[in-house]
């Protein structure tokens, strides 16, 4: 990307478009600011309650947002208040449980966690509804730019007085995620028809997305797993958690914007490998007081290819007008339950390590070995993929890892082509718009510029939706239509949709 065409991208954002980054720092950061338990072992036995409850909340949300996703397209936009409701209250409920000098409560925590969980979960689908509605440019600058924000928010809650940290994470960060994502939502112009998750498309996302799931979910398990297992903090609230989520928010978005090529997720991964691999063996030759530095490494790490997976996501479902919700949760969700197992076993394992350094040992020993198995497995992949002797047409296969890049996405080989029969013969939307342009034979075709048109129109977006997405103006928006019009010989939208559909 050019640096004029990312200064333009990044003018043409409105505060709103990074709101993401308030319900962030609220979750990652926030309350574990504020959590203050002394040390005392029922202190620390609510906060694992809470973070339990929350862990496996986010999942539910996640989960039941892709179910609602069914039956509505878009969510409405209101449904940002009782959200931010839910994270108020689930705010207020976990200070009061671990307000300085008190008792902690379990109840309360577990309550906190529900609430915290629940609406964080929709905050995460919701927003990726918005972000798949941008574009695959748009996408690529409002995650990490949130991201980057976030880690700002975070770095100055720590900063603040508990009284005013509390009421920030209680009232103004609550209401800001609010107000954001339902601005963001009254943005979203709905396709028509709506979007449906076949089982076909769900295969094909499967299949095409597989690489960058299965990687972060390994630096997640790892990550989770070795700060459970030292009792380090995995948050935005240490110096280690806040320094790693900030290091791989500017990294992804310096490449994003400055990347002509975007990522591709087994080479980030390759990349990562050797730096955290290295930091795991600090603990087990130099001791525990490296703990907090592996910590964050993993937490570099899994943010990178957890940003790139969101994005990934994203991308995924505007270029295939696949459900956004959906497509998160097959992605997403994973790498949340990833999370919440290294979690598991690393509190589990905590007490024991903390008599036994030789078994703590042994379990770092145990990541590098397993991280390794996953480099092997996934290079292992690549390759017999490449030797398929099967042929494969030029511009039909891809690898959806790869974003952020100038090449527009084309479908994976596997998609079902026009006229095929048996399990091949699914609907014309799957089809690459350049093949179904192409199909069209058209005396004078269209010019790259009215195919992205094209395609933005198929997605459901009027005049004004596009004039923002491709930042030109709406007169110029208005010109491209009348000129594929002209070329297709129809005379309104839904002629075009019916003729390409």
């Amino acid at each position: 990307m050019s640096g004029a065409k990312a200064r333009a991208l990044i003018s043409s954002l409105r505060w709103h478009h990074v709101g993401f980054a308030f319900v962030w720092a609220v979750a990652f950061g926030g309350l574990s600011a504020s959590a203050d338990v002394d040390g005392s072992p029922i202190g620390e036995a609510a906060l694992r309650l809470f973070e339990a409850c929350q862990q496996v909340c986010v999942i539910a949300a996640v989960a039941s947002a892709a179910l609602a996703e069914r039956r509505v397209s878009a969510f409405p936009p209101r449904l940002a208040y009782a959200a931010g409701v839910l994270l108020a209250a689930g705010a207020l409920v976990f200070s009061v449980a671990f307000r300085p000098g008190g008792a902690p409560s379990f109840a309360a925590a577990a309550l906190a966690g529900v609430l915290v969980g629940g609406a964080t979960g929709f905050f995460y689908a919701a927003w990726q509804q918005f972000f798949a509605s941008e574009g695959a440019s748009r996408t690529a600058i409002c995650i990490p730019l949130s991201a980057v924000l976030s880690a700002l928010v975070s770095a100055v809650l720590g900063m603040l007085p508990d009284g005013v940290r509390i009421a920030c994470v209680v009232g103004v960060l609550p209401v800001a995620s609010a107000a954001t994502l339902r601005l963001s939502l009254s943005e979203i112009v709905p396709a028509d028809p709506p979007a449906r998750m076949s089982r076909a498309l769900a295969a094909a996302a499967a299949r095409v997305l597989w690489k960058p799931v299965f990687c972060t979910c390994a630096v997640g398990f790892a990550w989770q797993l070795v700060a459970g297992l030292f009792s380090v903090s995995a948050d935005a609230s240490s110096a280690a958690g806040l320094g790693g989520l900030a290091l791989a928010s500017a990294a992804v978005l310096l490449i994003e914007l400055f990347s002509e090529r975007g990522f591709e997720a087994l080479r980030v991964y390759q990349v990562l490998f050797p730096l955290v691999t290295g930091v795991l063996m600090l603990p087990p030759l130099l001791g525990v007081q490296f703990a907090p530095l592996l910590v964050g490494m993993l937490l570099l790490g899994f943010e990178v290819l957890n940003l790139l997976l969101i994005v990934t996501c994203a991308v995924y479902s505007s270029e295939r007008g696949a459900p956004a919700a959906q497509t998160y949760v097959l992605c997403v969700g994973p790498t949340l339950a990833a999370m919440f197992a290294g979690d598991a076993v690393g509190k589990g394992l905590g007490p024991i390590v903390a008599y036994d350094f030789s078994l703590g040992v042994n379990v770092l020993f145990l990541c590098v070995y397993a991280l390794s198995m996953v480099l092997l497995f996934m290079s292992f992949c690549r390759h017999g993929r490449r030797s398929d002797a099967a042929p494969v047409h030029e511009g039909t296969r891809i690898d959806v890892a790869v974003v952020g890049g100038s090449a527009p996405l084309a479908e994976p080989a596997s998609l079902p082509e026009p006229g095929a029969s048996g399990t091949r013969a699914e609907s014309d939307r799957s089809v690459a718009l350049d093949a179904r342009c192409d199909a069209l034979g058209l005396a004078e075709p269209f010019s790259p510029r009215e195919r992205e048109v094209v395609a933005l129109v198929l997605r459901g977006n009027n005049v004004p939706a596009i004039a923002r997405k491709l930042y030109i103006s709406e007169n110029t928006a208005r010109d491209h239509m009348k000129s594929i019009y002209r070329k297709a010989g129809v005379h309104s939208r839904q002629e075009l949709v019916d003729l390409l559909d």
